[in-house]
């Protein structure tokens, strides 16, 4: 899967979970924390991508927590690195 297929499905992921809407303009620059999101909804983050890509990501981040991730870029980098 390529990164711009893996990128454009965890902004809806993030979207999806935060409640943003469609046209709310997310880059591999913006941070969780830009757009208010405390470590509950990381978790519900982590979950959706699991979902959605058929992937574990607790043993990949930093003794499994989510809050190590900062960027959407540090998300599309720990899921292609599951896939």
């Amino acid at each position: 899967m390529e990164r711009a297929e893996i990128t454009e499905k965890v902004i809806a992921c993030v979207k999806d979970s935060l409640g943003l809407a469609d046209d709310a303009e997310l880059t591999e620059a913006t941070t969780l924390k830009d757009l208010g999101a405390d470590s509950f909804d990381q978790l519900e983050i982590m979950v959706a991508l699991e979902e959605e890509f058929g992937i574990s990501l607790e043993d990949a981040l930093d003794g499994g927590d989510i809050r190590s991730v900062d960027t959407i870029g540090q998300t599309v980098d720990l899921v292609r690195a599951q896939l």
